[in-house]
């Protein structure tokens, strides 16, 4: 863990509490308790549910005490559910895997009769009608539906930050955002208000906030999970799956929530611990394109090489295979491409330009108009770049079992380094790819991928995560080696300073 100091641990303990208007801890302990079950994954809640310690409802007060106690502090929530859950609680079979255990869902995905505002002023009131397939799985494996969490609008920045909900703050450090897009996620199950949130990842959203907040984050292969569109398809990049503290929960919830059709991958089921199997791991040597990477990370990562190394595994560096100046022009112009069908429908709404109509973001507004001038022929060249990534990848993995690279090559940005009222430039839109540098091309290459709490900031106090990639498929191999990481470096009992570990509820 970062070398923090007991005192500046004990000021920002003290803080966390000031911040959420409850005064010092010594003096908040007399009138409230911890809370008994903060160390509980969500496979112990089932458990001690089954076994009828507590009930479905009783669990689901607390979970909205914590809610109450810690957004106001850091913001991670768009929709509360509450009244939806306390109708569902003690109604969900015992039997299900989770049991009834409360969840919070991201704001990008539709879920029956709740709001989908994916942070925008426009979809304000969207309200989907039934859950897509993947919301299906979720709530068949026994979660409770609580609520959603914060996202920049529209998934369209690299902070979880917009204009109608605000900013999400780091509970390491709440002066430093957590990335994007899966923040609010990874800041309510890093907080301890839920031991496991749903994301979404299609560009590095379920790696980035993990890496920025402690916890363990999976990004599926392509196609693998149950479909998360109301139309059943899979998107080229995106694709759901959990945030959580233990990887057995996150493990649980894959197998509950993969899809059973074979197609393209078999189900891989519930992996339930690490494999004998010793790997070959490709160490990332970054090339400084784009971005050079912060050499606390750098070093961060060479400690965990070793660490591989003394686990068994054999460990050689290697290069980035993707060139990070052409991926980002790549990048652009091919989600400039897909703006289109926004910039209509917000004009269709209101007869005036998007930058006009006041239900965009500056940011996002200004980036539809630039995004109007990219040719066909631009985005047909990005379109191809990414699509290469698949055998660029696949020949990688011809050599390696996995790469070890870094999450990102910033810890953290600033919680207002940049913010959804600036207008959109080339050099922001360098910003936000650099940042991707890592995880991007994982999604159009079709790999899963993982952020895994190893490592924290000296400087900043903030968790530095390791990026395990692998090939198409290879979802088993990631989850055994996260097992066997978690056994070797527990993580799950180290908690932010802005916690409910250390705040009373």
């Amino acid at each position: 863990m970062a070398a923090q100091t007991r005192r500046s641990f004990l000021k920002r303990t003290a803080a966390a509490a000031s911040v959420v208007g409850m005064g010092p801890v010594n003096a908040l302990a007399q009138t409230r308790r911890m809370d008994e079950l903060i160390d509980e994954d969500a496979t112990g809640l089932a458990e001690r549910l089954r076994a009828r310690e507590f009930t479905q409802s009783e669990l689901v007060e607390t979970f909205i005490r914590r809610i109450e106690v810690m957004n106001p502090a850091l913001n991670f929530m768009t929709n509360p559910a509450f009244d939806r859950a306390r109708v569902k609680a003690d109604t969900i079979p015992l039997d299900a895997a989770f049991a009834g255990v409360p969840i919070l869902m991201k704001d990008m995905i539709d879920i029956g009769g709740l709001p989908r505002t994916d942070g925008s002023r426009f979809m304000l009131k969207n309200v989907p009608k039934r859950n897509v397939d993947y919301v299906d799985g979720v709530e068949a494996a026994g979660f409770n539906i609580l609520g959603q969490t914060n996202v920049p609008e529209l998934a369209s920045f690299i902070i979880t930050n917009n204009d109608v909900f605000g900013a999400t703050k780091n509970p390491w450090n709440p002066d430093y955002s957590v990335f994007s897009s899966s923040g609010g996620s990874a800041v309510a199950v890093a907080s301890g208000v839920v031991p496991m949130a749903h994301g979404t990842d299609g560009a590095g959203s379920n790696r980035l906030p993990p890496s920025a907040t402690g916890i363990f984050g999976m990004k599926p292969s392509r196609r693998r999970m149950r479909s998360g569109e109301a139309d059943g398809s899979h998107d080229i990049a995106k694709t759901n799956q959990m945030l959580s503290r233990t990887v057995r929960d996150n493990a649980l919830a894959f197998s509950l929530t993969e899809s059973q059709s074979g197609d393209p991958f078999p189900p891989v089921g519930f992996v339930s611990g690490p494999s004998d199997r010793r790997l070959k791991v490709g160490l990332v040597v970054d090339d400084g394109k784009l971005i050079t990477t912060d050499a606390e990370i750098l070093e961060a990562q060479r400690k965990v090489a070793l660490l591989m190394q003394n686990l068994g595994h054999e460990v050689e560096e290697t290069p980035w295979p993707v060139d990070a100046n052409v991926m980002a022009d790549a990048y652009s112009n091919f989600f400039g491409g897909k703006l289109g069908g926004l910039k209509s429908a917000v004009e269709g709404a209101t007869g005036k330009t998007v930058m006009e109509s006041g239900l965009l973001t500056r940011f996002l507004a200004s980036n539809i108009e630039a995004s109007a001038k990219i040719s066909p022929e631009e985005i047909a060249e990005g379109r191809a770049f990414l699509e290469n990534l698949v055998p660029v990848f696949a020949s990688v993995f011809e050599k390696y079992d996995v790469l070890l690279a870094p999450v990102a090559p910033v810890v953290a940005p600033s919680l207002y380094e940049h913010t959804p009222d600036e207008l959109f430039t080339d050099e922001l839109s360098q910003y936000v790819a650099a940042r991707l540098k890592f995880t991007s091309p994982i999604n159009f290459a079709g790999c899963p991928a993982m952020s895994v709490p190893l490592s924290w900031s000296s400087d900043l106090g903030i968790p530095i995560g390791s990026h395990f990639i692998a090939a198409e498929g290879q979802d088993r191999l990631l989850y055994e080696l996260a097992y066997e990481l978690e056994e070797a470096r527990p993580w799950k009992n180290i908690w932010a300073p802005f916690s409910l570990k250390y705040v009373p509820v």
